[in-house]
């Protein structure tokens, strides 16, 4: 066994009760970095490979080790920081459960947010009875934003019926 090898194999078990800490609370999730960083700290090792080589090849392990122990898909609760979102990688969890990829980016989305809820009723104590998958916060965001709330409506013309300039002066009446 190559030393990387044997690396990726403790950094794999250092993400499972990393991972298993996290969804110990209801609607957790933690980013690709926050989880490297976390790996790192803990095992005292470390790489120079890109992020995305390095955590396609470890939670690809990390699949794997919880597919052997019976464990829920823990890898479902690493997401991208920018967007909230769990990306391509979490295809082979689908593969390994010889489920159908998904064919939007949504569906990509909801599988994990399944996973996800599997994961809190496993290891949380504050699930609600009727929990229901669901997106992280910041995908969630991005999918339904909300909308800014009204202003004050602007005074209007009495003889025109148009909404006032900034001077509050109407332009037809000038």
């Amino acid at each position: 066994m190559s030393t990387f090898e044997q690396n990726l194999n403790e950094w794999a078990a250092a993400a499972v009760p990393i991972l298993e800490g996290v969804t110990g609370d209801y609607g957790a999730y933690i980013t690709y970095g926050e989880l490297r960083d976390r790996i790192f700290d803990e095992t005292r090792i470390r790489t120079d490979m890109l992020m995305p080589n390095f955590s396609s090849r470890l939670l690809n392990k990390v699949i794997h080790l919880g597919n052997e122990r019976g464990l829920p898909q823990l890898t479902s609760l690493v997401v991208h920081a920018s967007d909230g979102k769990v990306g391509e990688g979490f295809d082979e969890v689908l593969r390994v459960a010889r489920k159908d990829l998904p064919a939007t980016e949504l569906e990509r989305e909801t599988a994990p947010a399944a996973a996800r809820l599997d994961c809190y009723w496993k290891y949380a104590d504050d699930v609600p009875a009727d929990a229901q998958p669901r997106l992280t916060a910041r995908n969630e965001a991005k999918v339904t934003p909300q909308k800014k709330a009204a202003g004050e409506p602007r005074p209007v013309c009495p003889v025109h019926g148009l909404e006032l300039s900034a001077s509050g002066v109407c332009a037809f009446c000038d």
